[in-house]
């Protein structure tokens, strides 16, 4: 009797373990797993839908990610109200921001995306979750569900949950400021894992020409046309305290006019804006900007230039502004009507 007394207790311990090992999965056992795929996967293809409310009224934006390790990226996001398709690459030969139905590309050397994580890449979430020992984890409807914190160059972006499958695709992600308003969303349509690449997939030009190609004939006429009239003067609606408008001034360029605004007090800067034009610039340093709207191209310390372009106009913001003035600066030249 009393072997058999011992026999039930140590079936009832096995079968608990076996329950146990078979029942949820903990958050330290799903980051583990998370890490695991990260680094055995040979590259992978992501599409997704991002949403951004920082805005009067939301923008949509088609996101397309190839990655191939080491650090190969070929990032498109293409603007649906505005058919306009703008590429972030990195090879060989560094990190390029091309702008393909205007034939315009900026070249530098550049930490990103190591040391800028974007919402729509796949290792920037794995990273988040990994880093936020404070993580809060759930199983829901047979997905894995993070709530962790949000680093996004971005003071206002605080939190984000991000969610899995099981087998750790992505889902969804949702970014939220301090009241817990969702300010970007991305849903993600769909992922391979270890996708193949031909030897052209991350090449500059071949980017900029098959890109150039499917852009709309529509975007491209109304370009076309805008280059050749006047515009005009698009007036940023955020002035740094303590910085005066001086006033605007019409000039002659090597390319056509321009307008030239200057600000003076606290920081002293100037905006310069004109009808895009084809570039293929190179900089030892720079920093791509995500204006919401659309990508900047930012190099300097002390005194900074940033560009940028927007509904048929090219910006030129030069001035000794902290980063951050900077960026709302330009952020507020965004769907401001020429006077």
């Amino acid at each position: 009797m009393r072997r058999r007394f011992k026999w039930l207790v140590m079936l009832i311990a096995i079968l608990s373990l076996v329950a146990t090992g078979c029942g949820p999965k903990g958050a330290s056992d799903a980051v583990a797993d998370l890490n695991k795929q990260m680094e055995k996967m040979s590259g992978y293809k992501l599409n997704a839908e991002l949403t951004l409310q920082t805005g009067k009224e939301p923008q949509n934006y088609d996101v397309e990610v190839w990655y191939q390790k080491p650090d190969y990226y070929r990032v498109a996001l293409t603007s649906k109200t505005k058919d306009v398709t703008q590429l972030i690459l990195r090879n060989e030969e560094g990190v390029f921001l091309l702008t393909p139905h205007l034939n315009k590309s900026f070249r530098f050397q550049s930490g990103w995306p190591e040391n800028h994580a974007q919402v729509y890449l796949y290792e920037s979430l794995v990273k988040s979750v990994t880093d936020d020992e404070q993580r809060e984890f759930v199983e829901d409807e047979g997905n894995y569900v993070f709530d962790v914190k949000a680093d996004y160059h971005n003071h206002s972006l605080i939190s984000q949950k991000v969610v899995f499958t099981q087998d750790f695709q992505p889902v969804k992600v949702d970014v939220m400021d301090a009241n817990k308003n969702v300010m970007v969303t991305v849903n993600f349509t769909h992922f391979e894992k270890d996708a193949q690449f031909d030897e052209n997939s991350f090449s500059k030009d071949r980017n900029l020409e098959t890109s150039s190609l499917t852009s709309s004939m529509p975007t491209m006429a109304k370009t076309d046309e805008e280059v050749q009239g006047s515009f005009g003067v698009i007036q940023p609606s955020y002035t740094p305290h303590g910085v005066n408008f001086l006033g605007v001034e019409k000039v002659e360029g090597t390319d056509g006019p321009q307008l030239v605004l200057r600000y003076k007090g606290d920081f002293n800067y100037t905006l310069i804006e004109e009808r895009p034009k084809a570039t293929h610039a190179s900089f030892p340093s720079g920093e791509i900007i995500d204006l919401g709207e659309t990508l900047a191209v930012m190099v300097g310390d002390k005194q900074k230039t940033m560009t940028w372009t927007h509904d048929g106009v090219e910006y030129l913001l030069v001035g000794d502004l902290p980063r951050e003035e900077l960026m709302s600066v330009a952020k507020s030249t965004l769907n401001q009507v020429g006077k």
